[in-house]
């Protein structure tokens, strides 16, 4: 079994290939643009009705929707995966994902809200999805969930996750969870920043090339 140090290096080395695998993807569509080479790499997505959701106005003036995720959101996710860098996508899960499998993206878009719930951040202009948060709660302590958070990194820094995070911490509370651990690569500190946006650390744990970060839920006034 690999030591700790092992695997602290085998994930560095992952995270340094995802870096060359983002390199290599702006050099190939820097090289496109220069001669007028046109590729599509994106996933059709069929129209459907106006999107709807919350309004939330960000910080720079972009609007974005957000709402509980739904089944349909499949087809979006597997989009905006193709648009996640490749570096982010690392970062999200912990390995280096090109896609999500019919299986995965039915477990991520179908939630009760109550053991499992998720948001998905929309463009107000387009209905595009931008990100998504979610929680699933820990077996056998009702009290406690895993969390994450992915935002396109195009609409990073700009307050989406924020915006995400505040609103599942208040379904995650009203359903009884009192703690949440979010696994993070290590050097994800913007991950442990939006964590510590809602809720207070208490506590992490390291191993390897990840670190277990768990915080308790900071109530309202």
């Amino acid at each position: 079994m690999p030591s700790s140090g092992e695997r602290e290096f085998a994930t560095l080395v992952a995270q340094l290939r995802a870096l060359e695998d983002e390199i290599a993807g702006a050099r190939r569509a820097s090289e496109d643009a220069r001669f007028g080479h046109s590729h599509d790499h994106h996933v059709s997505r069929e129209r459907g009705p106006a999107p709807r959701g919350e309004p939330v106005t960000l910080a720079d003036g972009a609007r974005i929707l957000i709402r509980p995720i739904e089944p349909g959101d499949a087809g979006e996710l597997a989009a905006g995966l193709a648009h996640l860098g490749a570096v982010s996508r690392f970062r999200v899960f912990g390995e280096r994902v090109s896609h999500l499998t019919r299986q995965e993206l039915a477990d991520l878009t179908h939630v009760d809200h109550s053991s499992s719930d998720a948001l998905v951040a929309l463009d107000a202009a387009t209905g595009e999805g931008v990100g998504i948060a979610r929680y699933e709660r820990v077996p056998g302590d009702a009290t406690r969930a895993e969390v994450s958070c992915a935002v396109l990194d195009a609409w990073q820094h700009r307050g989406v996750g924020s915006a995400l995070a505040e609103r599942l911490a208040a379904r995650a509370r009203a359903a009884g969870i009192e703690r949440c651990t979010a696994l993070l690569v290590l050097g994800n500190e913007r991950g442990r920043r939006l964590l510590a946006h809602v809720a207070d650390e208490v506590a992490e744990r390291r191993d390897g090339g990840t670190v277990a970060v768990t915080a308790q839920a900071r109530r309202t006034p």
